[in-house]
């Protein structure tokens, strides 16, 4: 390859070193669509993969963002281009592809190059839907967790125990992260909690925590905020830990397919030194998990794991028939989740699924009667005071009252059809309509239930309000929740809850919470 092209910048985001070539060009210096290419600008160079396109002109290159970023060309700039090396994580990849074992360093070299944009979305896409076919056994879990946490930064706050909780999602209403970490840390535990943003929910713990103060913080900055108060509510993405995992994510939402939960969540909490951890999952027909039995082969395999990675894991198998609390929505839950701490509110179900999680934690720690010395410590103030500490330090308003944080604008009520009690609630049908209203990047988009399971419901009494700072939207949410009706009242004799008269059917949503 001797002729050199002119770089063009044409501002792609590709999630992948690409350059394009004209056909003409790529035929006389002999490229091929998916071949890699040292492409050389200068002094700096760039493993790029290769499209053959006539988009740009005859004599051009055309860069996308990553590879322009990483070659600093600017338009103009002369490109050489030269051969390289297929990496070794595409061997690894085909091998997995045939159902080969994979060991720690191919696992490696499959995560850095993914990272450093040296395989392109087909061949990661290939890799996840292959995890997905084959399975991963635990000692290939334990290096593809490993090689996850050593491709990003960790965090090293030089205790000896560092505690963490973790759910799994599936049940909307869940701020339990909000409560379990100021109560945890009141009790002289450490705990710096990372957390994401929603993926198919209506909000993540981080979005959550937005509502109170920033979460989008970096490693020293966590550090300093744990090391005064013993806790902090971090967004994951912003400290690299584990950076992977967004990349795969990316990659398993669209499919429908979770083939990495067990490295994606273990990675994640060895990245930030956690030696102890209670591992929550909701269980309920609409939840994520939908039996106690499957609950339980998930915790054995996290324990198992948790021993070969050196932390030590408890599983709570908790409620998910229902959401958790009244309040749906990154403002409402926030909202909610202050409420119970100011003592101003009244929810039985968190207070006890807050105060038996962090009741484990502070047992693992040595100490008995844990639940109780939760509750203390949300009945004294104790964990109200140290979440405003943590506000303040993260850069809110350590002030904010909970009946200072709004929601959406625009409300509608969805009404009981019939009088009776409710049976059931379909947790998925409520995320997605808080979704149409707007969650999770509209944090004021929020539901607040009214009626819960076993209540007893008359005829045009409302079951739950949709809130919303878009009046479309809000219309959108209305008109999906009446379609999908997630909360089923019917009388104690009524055997038809359905009836159906159509053959279409809305798919199932997928629930890819981390």
């Amino acid at each position: 390859m001797s002729r050199d092209l002119k770089a063009k910048n044409l501002d792609l985001e590709t999630g992948a070193n690409i350059i394009l070539v004209n056909e003409r060009d790529a035929a006389l210096l002999n490229i091929h669509p998916g071949d890699r290419l040292n492409a050389i600008d200068g002094s700096r160079s760039a493993i790029a993969i290769a499209n053959i396109t006539d988009i740009v002109p005859n004599g051009i290159a055309g860069v996308t963002k990553n590879l322009k970023d990483e070659l600093r060309a600017r338009n103009g700039d002369k490109i050489e281009l030269a051969p390289a090396e297929q990496p070794k994580s595409l061997v690894a990849i085909k091998e997995k592809i045939n159902g080969k074992r994979l060991g720690y360093e191919e696992f490696y070299e499959i995560v850095k190059d993914g990272l450093n944009k040296r395989l392109n979305n087909d061949e990661l896409t290939a890799f996840v839907v292959a995890l997905s076919i084959y399975g991963l056994d635990l000692e290939e879990a334990e290096y593809l967790s490993n090689a996850m946490i050593n491709t990003g930064e960790r965090l090293d706050l030089g205790k000896k125990r560092v505690y963490d909780k973790h759910s799994i999602g599936g049940v909307p209403g869940d701020k339990t992260s909000l409560l379990v970490v100021p109560i945890v840390a009141s009790a002289g535990l450490t705990i710096p909690k990372t957390s994401s943003r929603a993926i198919t929910s209506a909000a993540g713990t981080a979005d959550r925590a937005e509502v109170l103060m920033p979460v989008t913080l970096s490693t020293s900055e966590m550090r300093r905020i744990v090391n005064k108060t013993n806790g902090c509510l971090v967004w994951g993405g912003a400290v690299h830990l584990a950076p992977a995992d967004d990349m795969f994510i990316k990659i398993e939402y669209p499919l429908s397919i979770d083939p990495l939960l067990l490295p994606s969540i273990m990675s994640k909490k060895r990245a930030v030194g956690s030696t102890d951890l209670v591992l929550d999952i909701p269980t309920g027909e609409t939840a994520k998990i939908k039996t106690r039995e499957e609950a339980s082969l998930l915790v054995k395999d996290f324990i198992t794991l948790g021993e070969r990675m050196h932390i030590s894991i408890r599983g709570a198998v908790t409620n998910g028939q229902q959401p958790i609390g009244n309040a749906i929505g990154a403002a409402a839950e926030a909202q909610e989740a202050l409420a119970v701490l100011e003592r101003k509110r009244e929810v039985p179900d968190v207070v006890d699924k807050v105060a038996s999680i962090a009741g484990i934690l502070i047992e693992m720690s040595g100490r008995k009667g844990g639940k109780s010395i939760a509750e203390n410590i949300i009945r004294r103030g104790i964990a109200e005071k140290k979440l405003r500490q943590i506000i303040a330090e993260q850069g809110g308003d350590e002030k904010i009252r909970s009946e200072d944080i709004r929601l959406g604008e625009h409300s509608v009520s969805v009404a009981a059809r019939n009088s009776g009690r409710v049976l059931s609630i379909d947790n998925i049908a409520l995320a997605y309509t808080t979704r149409l209203a707007g969650a999770p990047l509209m944090k004021s988009a929020s539901i607040i239930m009214h009626k819960k399971l076993g209540a007893e419901v008359r005829k045009g009494e409302p079951l739950f309000t949709i809130y919303s700072d878009s009046a479309p939207k809000l219309a959108a949410a209305e008109k999906y929740a009446l379609t999908s009706d997630p909360v089923l009242v019917a009388s104690g004799s009524k055997m038809l809850l359905k009836e159906i008269y159509e053959k279409r059917f809305a798919p199932r949503r997928f629930v890819l919470e981390r």
